[in-house]
């Protein structure tokens, strides 16, 4: 047997247990996104969100933490999943960006993204936070 031909059937057993295993994971943003926790990061006990997104009427909020040392490899796994569920870069903002999607009425959602030290603050800390906010009113065209 090639090598070509043992990759594909190790993909073949692998891939339905991959998704298993995902369909397990805590999922994040579940009322919207459903982004499921990468391996690397957790939920903390307690996000420690900035004020300016504690609005729960305004925000469906979520956040995970990660070793500082591999956490931009985790962040572009969080990246790449909003990219599969068909959204993309929006806009840089104070702390942060967005990201954006056109839904079917096309109006646009909007997920704040802000990056920070966790615990907040400590800027030598040896975790950072992802900050997920996504803004529960979609900006319709008038």
């Amino acid at each position: 047997m090639n090598i070509r031909r043992l990759l594909i059937a190790i993909a073949a057993i692998a891939l339905p247990c991959a998704n298993a295993a995902a369909q397990d994971a805590p999922i994040l943003l579940p009322d919207s996104i459903r982004l499921a926790l990468v391996e690397g990061s957790a939920v903390p006990p307690d996000c420690m969100y900035p004020e300016a997104i504690t609005d729960t009427a305004v925000f469906e909020i979520a956040c995970v933490t990660m070793p500082r040392f591999g956490s931009t490899a985790i962040a572009a796994e969080y990246i790449g999943q909003l990219g599969e569920q068909g959204w993309y870069q929006g806009q840089y903002v104070t702390g942060g960006m967005t990201a954006e999607r056109t839904d079917e009425n096309n109006c646009l959602n909007v997920l704040n993204i802000f990056p920070g030290d966790y615990p907040p603050g400590e800027a030598n800390s040896t975790d950072v936070v992802l900050w997920f906010a996504r803004d529960r009113t979609p900006r319709c065209p008038s």
